[in-house]
């Protein structure tokens, strides 16, 4: 194999594919690129058997092949040399020597045949969707998604597509996120759970001015945006019933300044304690006190917050961090707290939702010891 490009259109490809090429595997081979050359182009792939990034590049091509190739070493390679012209050319001991205008380099490659198989993808339904729109999806929904492989539903976003309506929902078992969202383009009726994976390497590849396709194939969905194709398998999990766990109880109704109340959770949560990150919540008489207080390092903090609180005094304990998440992913200057009480989860909401859409956050509390 043999092939000339520049090193700015291959490091490109390269950064594209190792976003999925795995830190440790058990499978030696799934840490390569594989780099086929035909046809003038060169085409890169890379995958961890969930998801699976393949790429393509406009370049010279005197002689066809196809070869595995370290990928986190290659990068670095590529990513030291001068710009230009580069060129890359293999031996039938899959040896790979790479040609700049400042010197020749070796590295070596390994069997493409031991390289996983792409996904094949027969196209049984295709989404249309706005960039933005789809931008909006995975801001709003990807942060409350569970690392939790033991939960795989809930490793993935829940789509819920009915005509002109999205909904998505995702939750990690203490926070849920529920958005709603009208978009243009009608589409057919369906749900699905995407990786959360999948979206964390959407994001930054998304046209928010363009226009994106979703294709579903049985198994797999893929996403092509330019030259560059991401597939990943679907999550074959039912979801959880979130609607059963929205309260619908809304008798403590608080409205506070978002930025306000994200800076004084971001001082006082510094003196909790490092293991349950706990600070408790008291409303009462339209103000808002938070505190904290660790007894194994003696330290403690209070603070005042002023808002608009309607109901009987309320005291409820959270997850610092995960409080400060769900407000900073509310884009509104104000957000509303409905309370149910020390051991319900609170619903928080913008106290204006943005046209067509719908967001609403759940974040469970701590259980206090009295």
């Amino acid at each position: 194999m043999k092939f000339r490009t520049t090193k700015e259109k291959l490091f490109s490809a390269l950064n594209e594919t190792n976003k999925i090429i795995p830190i440790r595997t058990t499978l030696p081979v799934l840490s390569c690129v594989l780099i086929e050359a035909k046809n003038n182009r060169v085409v890169l792939t890379a995958t961890d058997l969930e998801q699976t990034i393949i790429t393509k590049i406009d370049s010279e091509v005197p002689e066809e092949g196809v070869l595995a190739v370290p990928g986190n070493r290659f990068l670095e390679i590529v990513s030291a040399l001068p710009s230009g012209a580069i060129e890359i050319a293999t031996t039938e001991e899959k040896e790979v020597e790479i040609n700049s205008p400042k010197g020749a380099y070796k590295i070596m490659g390994k069997e493409p045949s031991e390289y996983p198989d792409t996904p094949s993808l027969n196209q049984e339904q295709k989404i249309k969707i706005k960039g933005k729109e789809l931008l909006d999806i995975i801001n709003n929904t990807l942060y409350a998604v569970s690392k939790d492989d033991l939960k795989p539903a809930l490793c993935g976003v829940y789509l819920n597509i009915d005509k002109t309506t999205i909904m998505a929902v995702s939750t990690d078992g203490h926070r849920l996120v529920k958005y709603q969202k009208e978009i243009e383009e009608k589409n057919p009726p369906g749900s699905i759970i995407i990786p959360g994976k999948f979206f964390t390497i959407l994001k930054n590849n998304i046209n928010a001015t363009g226009e994106v396709y979703i294709n579903l194939s049985e198994n797999h969905i893929d996403v092509t945006e330019n030259n560059t194709t991401t597939i990943t398998r679907i999550i074959k999990e039912s979801f959880p019933d979130f609607n059963s766990v929205i309260p619908d109880q809304k008798e403590n109704k608080a409205t506070v300044n978002s930025n306000e109340l994200t800076e004084a959770i971001k001082r006082v949560s510094i003196f909790s304690n490092k293991t349950t990150r706990q600070i408790v919540l008291f409303f009462e008489n339209n103000e808002l006190t938070i505190s904290t207080e660790d007894k194994e390092t003696r330290s403690s903090a209070k603070e005042h917050v002023s808002c608009e609180f309607k109901g009987d005094p309320t005291s409820v304990a959270y997850n610092a961090q995960y409080l400060r998440e769900v407000i900073q992913h509310i884009d509104s200057a104000e957000i509303e707290a409905f309370l149910g009480g020390s051991l319900t989860a609170a619903v928080f909401q913008p106290q204006k939702q943005q046209e067509k859409t719908k967001l609403t956050a759940l974040l469970m509390p701590l259980r206090t010891k009295d």
